[in-house]
């Protein structure tokens, strides 16, 4: 029987439950004996700073190369793994939700400018040396405040991680449109259909259910979220859709007819089809793959 995918909480370094923590790169590599994790995934958010690294992170199934001075935004749910060639340098940063409602950290500021994805890509965000030495002080802040025992510790750490946000919207090159309102409607229509995409991808396959949901034409839903993410809406409920049978796959015993069932297909074959149109590879192919490489 394969190994099924862990999925850690946020504990602190006495395992106790716990809504921010940062840690060290350099020390998390050590405590690992410079050995990769394996494949897992958080119920919480984290952020990666990295000043000084190589090798490769992979999520999702995707992999990005390691470099100097870029940030990584991992959402909750997503399947991930960091594969270091020596002792990396850096922090990493693990927020939850209920971190983000006490500090009230808007939705926006994860959602709208795309830093964390729920699925498809998630390459890093690079930024200039000079840029980076603003989020090391913010860093800096952070070790200082997390040290004290003030009942403002938390609100410090709340306002600290904002800042983090704000500057990382600031250098995200995503958005290219300069009209205030239209990047407004746009980021709305995307992230409701983005939030649909999550509740439906098992059922609804197809552009047009998720305009008649959000009461606009295809061609409409089409051109806002191409404009916005350089995607087309059917390419994020394709991504959705395979992002999920990957990781059932390379992940639990499901079967090839379990699972186009538990993903909206009226067939296995259609399922079947639909895999190795957009990877190649059949399932079985895949799965077998997957788990020797």
């Amino acid at each position: 029987m394969h190994t099924e995918i862990k999925t850690y909480g946020l504990v602190d370094k006495a395992g106790q439950p716990t809504d921010f923590i940062l840690k060290d790169m350099g020390a998390l590599y050590d405590s690992f004996g410079g050995q990769a994790d394996r494949p897992h995934r958080h119920d919480y958010f984290t952020i990666l700073l990295i000043e000084k690294a190589k090798g490769v992170h992979a999520v999702d199934f995707k992999s990005y190369d390691l470099f100097d001075h870029c940030l990584f935004f991992i959402y909750p749910g997503q399947v991930h793994q960091l594969i270091a060639e020596g002792r990396p340098e850096g922090w990493v940063i693990n927020f939850s939700q209920l971190f983000l409602v006490q500090h009230s950290i808007p939705d926006r500021m994860i959602n709208d400018v795309y830093l964390f994805n729920k699925h498809g890509e998630t390459p890093p965000l690079p930024v200039s040396e000079d840029n980076f030495q603003h989020y090391k002080d913010i860093i800096r802040q952070i070790q200082q405040y997390s040290q004290l025992d003030s009942s403002m510790k938390d609100d410090a750490l709340g306002a600290l991680l904002k800042l983090m946000l704000v500057q990382s919207n600031s250098h995200c090159s995503l958005q290219k449109e300069k009209n205030p309102q239209t990047i407004e409607a746009g980021n709305q229509l995307v992230r409701h259909f983005k939030e649909l995409i999550e509740k439906h991808y098992n059922e609804l396959h197809k552009v047009s259910d998720y305009a008649d949901m959000l009461a606009v034409t295809s061609d409409y839903l089409n051109k806002s979220v191409k404009s916005i993410t350089g995607k087309s809406a059917k390419e994020f409920i394709l991504d959705r859709i395979l992002v999920e049978a990957k990781r059932v796959l390379l992940f639990t015993e499901t079967t090839n007819k379990e699972l186009a069932f538990q993903l909206g297909f009226e067939e296995p074959s259609h399922f079947s089809n639909f895999f190795k149109r957009y990877t190649n590879s059949s399932p079985l192919d895949f799965r077998n793959a997957a788990r020797q490489a």
